[in-house]
């Protein structure tokens, strides 16, 4: 009940500005939903500091060559196409209580603002992570692995997970099982060792679980799991893994998902409450600020930080946002659909 009231009992005038912050998952579709729901009598806003939208789930395919960057690149420009304005800045501030975003060379006020920034890969938190590690989880790194793969013909190749959040949960169990098609394809896999970490338990319980599928799934494959382990540091040196209670891991190719957390400028605008991101009412993904909504991994919600998720999360804040502004139509629940 409360949902509904704050939908349908605001009064509606004039021409509203919708501003959305992230050209990911979450704010393509945010923005071609509300472009083409509103952008003919409203103005709908995406500011992100590049210029292309970048497929964030095709980065380990790029990682095993079998993608090329420019085919994961598009414009963002064509959301023009959609009633969508692109601006393309860094976003250096936001002021909630004066409905203000600070670019690079102007002041965006807002009537509504969708905050998509996803989450910020962030190595310097595990020390020798720079040193030492590859991984798939941005564009450029998922090259250099590309690179480094080609020339590998042999040993350890080690996965491994940090604590905190990070992006698409499955993603570690794909990369190994997708590095142990890739040497099997190249006939090396007699000759590699391939080993995984994380900070999870053990799954236990039904063998149709997805964490208990997974698990057998990759001890089928040879794949040895190292469950419990907290990353402390990486030794490039002596090419080892550290972790808490002296316990360590010795790799000869470490792929390691680098520690995520939000952008600076969600931690420096005081958006951030967490780790996780900007605390959301889970229905409306409300903010506690007047008219700004999260969505997407920069949103604290108890799901996946995973593309699936920010689109869902998208459609439904779209169809509400544009309820609220034109008073027609009935809000709808979230109801996310995902493991």
């Amino acid at each position: 009940a409360k949902r509904h009231y704050r939908f349908n009992m605001r009064s509606v005038s004039g021409r509203k500005r919708i501003v959305i912050l992230g050209g990911g998952c979450g704010g393509v579709v945010a923005a071609t939903n509300l472009g083409r729901k509103l952008g003919a009598d409203h103005e709908v806003i995406l500011v992100d500091r590049r210029s292309d939208h970048i497929f964030m789930p095709a980065f380990l395919f790029v990682m095993l060559g079998e993608r090329q960057p420019r085919e994961i690149s598009r414009s963002l420009s064509h959301l023009e196409k959609r009633n969508v304005k692109v601006i393309q800045s860094e976003i250096l501030g936001i002021d909630p209580l004066r409905q203000e975003v600070a670019l690079t060379q102007e002041r965006l006020n807002y009537d509504y603002l969708i905050v998509s920034l996803g989450l910020q890969t962030r190595p310097d938190l595990v020390p020798g992570f720079a040193e030492a590690s590859h991984h798939p989880w941005e564009m450029d790194a998922a090259v250099r692995l590309r690179d480094r793969l080609a020339t590998f013909r042999g040993g350890r190749v080690v996965v491994g997970v940090p604590l905190g959040p990070y992006r698409c949960p499955p993603a570690p169990y794909e990369t190994q099982w997708m590095l142990d098609n890739y040497f099997r394809q190249r006939g090396l896999r007699d000759g590699v060792e391939i080993e995984y970490f994380t900070r999870e338990p053990e799954p236990t319980g039904e063998t149709h679980d997805p964490a208990v599928w997974m698990d057998a799934e990759s001890k089928r494959r040879n794949i040895r799991q190292h469950y419990d382990f907290i990353v402390r540091r990486i030794d490039p040196d002596k090419r080892q893994v550290q972790g808490l209670y002296n316990y360590k891991i010795d790799y000869d190719l470490l792929v390691m998902v680098p520690p995520h957390r939000p952008a600076q400028v969600l931690l420096d605008s005081g958006l951030a409450d967490t780790e996780t991101g900007i605390r959301v009412d889970y229905d409306t993904l409300e903010t506690k600020w007047d008219n700004v909504y999260a969505i997407g991994d920069c949103a604290d919600m108890p799901a996946s930080k995973a593309g699936g998720v920010a689109h869902q999360e998208a459609d439904v804040l779209a169809h509400n946002l544009a309820v609220k502004i034109t008073g027609k139509g009935r809000p709808v629940d979230l109801w996310l659909h995902t493991i």
